[in-house]
C-alpha cells in the first residue's frame, strides 16, 4: 500500500497514526517531517513568494477567469510513486489543489488510484476523516487508537474547564 496526500492535514494525521512508511508524494505545504522525508507532488505556482490576501485574491481570481489552477501536480514523480490511494480535498481550490485538478492528473496514470476527498466542516467530521485515511490505508485499528487520544484529550481540556467554571464547558 502507497498513499499520497495532497493535503497537509491529512499528511499530519497519517503521520500522528504512525502510519508514515505508507506515505510517498505530498504537497509543498506539507509539515516539516514530512517535507523532509518525502517527494513534493503536489506545488504551487506561488510557492515561495510572499503575497498579501489582496494581491493572493487578484492572482487567483485572474488564474480562475482564465480557467487556470494556481496548483499542479508534478506528474513524472506521481507516475513514479503509483499510488494506491491519494488523499485530496473539495473544501476550498484557493488553500489547496482540489479533487478536479487531482482527477486531471491521475487520469494520465498506468494504475489508477483510489481518490479519498477528505471536507470535514466540523471536530466531529475532522475525526471522521482520521477514520476514513485509517481505514483507506487499512490501518483502521490505528485511526481509532488516533481518535481515541485525541477525544481524550478534548475530554481532558472541557474537564478542566468545567472544573474552574468557563461558561464555555457547558
Amino acid at each position: 500500500m502507497t498513499a499520497s496526500s495532497f493535503l497537509p492535514a491529512a499528511t499530519q494525521m497519517i503521520y500522528d497514526m504512525g502510519l508514515q512508511h505508507l506515505l510517498d508524494g505530498i504537497t509543498f505545504e506539507c509539515p516539516p517531517q514530512a517535507l523532509d522525508e518525502k517527494r513534493k507532488v503536489v506545488r504551487c505556482v506561488l510557492e515561495g513568494k510572499q503575497y498579501s490576501s489582496e494581491e493572493i485574491d487578484r492572482i487567483f481570481s485572474a488564474s480562475k477567469a482564465q480557467g487556470k489552477s494556481l496548483y499542479y501536480v508534478d506528474e513524472p514523480i506521481l507516475a513514479d510513486i503509483a499510488p494506491d490511494v491519494i488523499f485530496t480535498q473539495d473544501v476550498c481550490e484557493v488553500c489547496q489543489i482540489d479533487t478536479h485538478c487531482t482527477q486531471q492528473a491521475v487520469h494520465k496514470l498506468e494504475k489508477q488510484p483510489e481518490l479519498v476527498s477528505l471536507s470535514p466542516n466540523n471536530l466531529d467530521d475532522v475525526f471522521q476523516c482520521a477514520i476514513t485515511i485509517g481505514r483507506a490505508l487499512g490501518e483502521e485499528a490505528a485511526a481509532f487508537r488516533y481518535v481515541t487520544a485525541l477525544q481524550q484529550r478534548l475530554d481532558a481540556v472541557v474537564d478542566r474547564l468545567r472544573q474552574h467554571r468557563s461558561p464555555c464547558a457547558a
